[in-house]
């Protein structure tokens, strides 16, 4: 299973983070490779985008179901691919440090049952690491633009 989690340092208030990662609109097109996402209820989604995956490149479909909103601070997601072979789970969640500063941790877990992943294992595993740590730079840096 490939697993990435990541912490930013979000200039902004708690209650501002969580204003933007309730809201998987404004977090879809954040997704690396992002291409298009289908939003089919408050709770479920589809998204498709691009992975790299060593010297390959891959068209993902997947379905996305959030398994809790605990406002203020956490959303939980389940993923399930649709034109891929995998499973996965993850999070943001959101600490205050302070009034004006909040500490946000994203976390993916993608288990892939494709005989390709499990020959490309170790580069799986850094195709995970890589997409959390930008997806959550790039939240973090779109929730700090926004308030300007």
């Amino acid at each position: 299973m490939g697993m990435g989690i990541h912490h930013v340092n979000v200039h902004a208030s708690r209650s501002h983070v969580w204003e933007f990662i309730r809201d998987m609109n404004a977090w879809a097109p954040l997704v690396p490779g992002y291409k298009e996402h289908t939003i089919v209820s408050d709770v479920q989604s589809t998204w498709k985008f691009t992975l790299h995956f060593g010297v390959l490149s891959k068209k993902v479909h997947v379905k996305v179901l959030v398994t809790e909103w605990k406002e203020p601070s956490e959303v939980m997601f389940i993923l399930r691919g649709i034109n891929q072979k995998f499973i996965g789970e993850g999070f943001f969640k959101a600490d205050e440090v302070n009034s004006s500063i909040t500490a946000m941790t994203g976390c993916l877990m993608i288990e892939s049952t494709s005989s390709l992943a499990k020959i490309l294992e170790s580069t799986f595993d850094k195709m995970v690491h890589e997409l959390t740590k930008e997806l959550t730079e790039a939240v973090g840096e779109a929730i700090e633009r926004g308030k300007q």
